[in-house]
């Protein structure tokens, strides 16, 4: 080791733990006072602390709720409702599911393992659902308020130095300046901006203030809102709701009750019992057919003649 003065031995070379030590390392003179050192030794630059347990939740609460991450689930969620209008649902349709495996074995015990005759009751697609319910929610709700603020609040005033705005211009009009602000506020209403006239008095003199652009974030939430109640009207029927199927021949009945149906599946929430008792009978049904054109011989029209009861005890009406 050298002394950084005189390039001669240093006494701390001897003893490292002298005070006044300088650690080893490239040593370079830089253009200050004659003598002065300046120690270029590169540090290593320490790795960040792991995050905390709250730290990590609120980072990920802002990913979730991200419009980035909104748009993704979204996609997902379209992408996994593909096998469901491609493939026969179990739900649905069992026998095509069974006829399906039958014919393709080892890719129908494949699907069957991954859930896509069961698309809309699979964990995975659950989980897709709730994460875009929860963003959704978590992205829209605070835009709502800080969007609704926004709106009641008065336009912003003008700076006092109009060079602070990103884009300036200055005229000279022989006009009064009540006549200048009275003709810029009816110019500003008439293409739909939001006006406010601040009078003398104010930090940068009397000025027209005026925004607009509220419409488009307007519609872009109530876009989003109305995502959020299909998603939830979804959750709802598939909780609450049923699919059934009965086939009622002509000259026969029907009673509105779980055993008369030849296929019923419910939600996790269907009680049988809520069904409403009504019952029918088929007097009659007329079926039309296309007799011209390409499709022709496709059915055009049906019309069903029926007997109904709407409740136990009441009257018997006719309807088409």
């Amino acid at each position: 080791m050298t002394s950084p003065v005189t390039g001669q031995p240093s006494p701390a070379a001897e003893d490292p733990r002298a005070e006044g030590a300088v650690a080893e390392g490239p040593v370079a003179e830089g253009p200050g006072a004659e003598g002065e050192v300046f120690d270029n030794t590169r540090q290593t630059p320490s790795a960040p602390p792991p995050l905390r347990p709250l730290e990590l939740a609120r980072w990920a609460w802002r990913q979730l709720t991200s419009m980035r991450v909104a748009l993704i689930l979204l996609f997902l969620l379209a992408l996994g409702a593909i096998p469901g209008s491609i493939l026969p649902q179990r739900r649905a349709n069992p026998v095509s599911v069974a006829a399906f495996i039958e014919e393709n074995a080892s890719l129908g015990r494949l699907y069957d393992r991954l859930g896509l005759f069961d698309v809309y009751a699979t964990a995975w697609f659950a989980a897709i659902y709730l994460l875009l319910f929860v963003s959704l929610i978590g992205c829209i709700l605070p835009r709502s308020r800080q969007h609704w603020a926004t709106m009641r609040a008065r336009p912003p005033r003008a700076p006092r130095n109009l060079s602070r705005l990103p884009a300036h211009e200055r005229w000279e009009v022989a006009a009064t300046p009540e006549q200048v602000l009275a003709a810029a506020r009816e110019v500003l209403r008439g293409r739909r901006y939001r006006v406010d006239v601040h009078p003398e008095g104010s930090p940068a003199g009397p000025h027209v203030a005026a925004e607009r652009g509220h419409l488009r974030e307007s519609g872009n939430l109530l876009f989003h809102l109305a995502l959020v109640i299909v998603l939830v009207a979804v959750a709802l029927g598939g909780l609450w709701g049923y699919r059934a199927q009965v086939l009622v021949p002509q000259g026969q009945g029907f009673a509105n009750s779980v055993i008369q149906y030849d296929s019923l599946s419910g939600g996790a929430r269907f009680d049988g019992s809520s069904l409403v008792p009504f019952s029918l009978t088929l007097d009659r049904f007329d079926m039309r057919f296309r007799v011209r054109g390409s499709q022709r011989g496709a059915p055009e029209e049906f019309t069903a003649r029926v007997t109904v009861t709407e409740e136990p005890g009441a009257a018997p009406v006719a309807r088409t």
